[in-house]
């Protein structure tokens, strides 16, 4: 038996350190790992297991970490077991996590049923990682029942994070008069459910009206289910206030969700765009390592700057010395 083939059999028998493993597998940057991690995936295929992927996100400081966990907690003492992975911020210095997700997460990491993975977000400052998607692969052949994916909040990780999930749940502090001119009409197009976090005491007032905002400007229905009627609940996760009444909107949503028709079609056109999405993080990778590309790139760029040629066909330039072995050859 060899090393991969006996990382598949310890994810199989509950090996958290195996899982971990894995997913610092997933994470790494060098090519020579792919294959590995292809290997592994080849040996987890015959797990027919699905977790349900619920991804979280809000600006930063609004609470995602500490409504996770009370979240987390709650559903462990119900019986579930739960998979976090929380995308944070990188260190520019050292490229590692800044936050420590495990250090917010205390007692939900030392639950038995619960495995809590802080994953750097890289270069990518859209604060969801690359390798996100292998990693919720990974936990869910590991057989959670249910998965967080926590981002930064920031940039296209909403979008990215969306695609890697079948629930997307927005947390918001509460809001007032330019704050919530400034709410992004995207992200609200896309929402399955959005909470309104640290609603008590005196934020009771602009959680209200945060709340009247919502319900005016968004709409109530939903195109991945379209049964479903988006909840804006407004909660307290410091003080565990609306995490049972939020569970049960959960389940309601994940229950249409399997239901639906056309989720299939729907988890494959996600997949493309992910794809789609990695090809360009390993194409622009490789126009930051590969010398003849940053020449190739340098020169042309001089041709922009002087005006003898447009953008749009320096990059038409580039794209065909790029996939052209025979141009690169003649270079070298």
């Amino acid at each position: 038996m060899n090393e991969v083939s006996h990382l598949a059999k310890r994810i199989k028998s509950g090996d958290r350190q195996a899982l971990s493993k894995a997913i610092t597998l997933a994470e790494s940057s060098n090519k020579k790992d792919t294959p590995k991690l292809s290997e592994l995936f080849s040996h987890l295929q015959s797990i027919t297991h699905k977790s349900f992927r619920i991804a979280i996100s809000g600006a930063p400081g609004v609470g995602k970490s500490s409504f996770i966990e009370k979240m987390g907690v709650h559903l462990c003492e119900l019986g579930y077991s739960i998979a976090v992975l929380a995308v944070d911020p990188s260190s520019p210095k050292t490229g590692g996590s800044i936050l420590g997700d495990k250090t917010r997460m205390d007692k939900l990491a030392a639950h038995a049923s619960a495995f809590v993975r802080p994953s750097p977000s890289g270069e990518n400052k859209g604060g969801i990682a690359q390798s996100t998607s292998d990693s919720v692969t990974l936990c869910e052949k590991a057989g959670f029942d249910i998965i967080f994916i926590e981002t930064v909040g920031v940039g296209q990780s909403e979008f990215l994070v969306s695609d890697t999930s079948d629930m997307f749940l927005l947390l918001l502090s509460p809001l007032g008069g330019d704050d919530l001119q400034s709410i992004k009409k995207g992200i609200l197009e896309m929402v399955d459910m959005i909470l309104i976090n640290k609603s008590e005491g005196e934020h009771k007032y602009m959680a209200a009206k945060t709340e009247s905002y919502l319900k005016s400007s968004i709409n109530p229905s939903n195109d991945k289910v379209p049964t479903w009627v988006i909840p804006i609940r407004k909660i307290s996760a410091l003080h565990s206030q609306g995490i049972v009444e939020t569970f049960g909107d959960m389940k309601k949503f994940w229950t249409l969700h399997l239901s639906n028709k056309n989720k299939n079609d729907e988890s494959r056109a996600k997949i493309k765009k992910l794809i789609v999405e990695n090809v360009r993080n390993l194409i622009t990778d490789d126009f930051k390592n590969d010398k003849l590309l940053i020449d190739r790139l340098t020169r042309v760029s001089e041709q922009v700057e002087t005006g003898e040629i447009p953008l749009k066909f320096a990059a038409e330039i580039m794209l065909r010395y790029y996939t052209s072995p025979k141009m690169r050859e003649s270079d070298s």
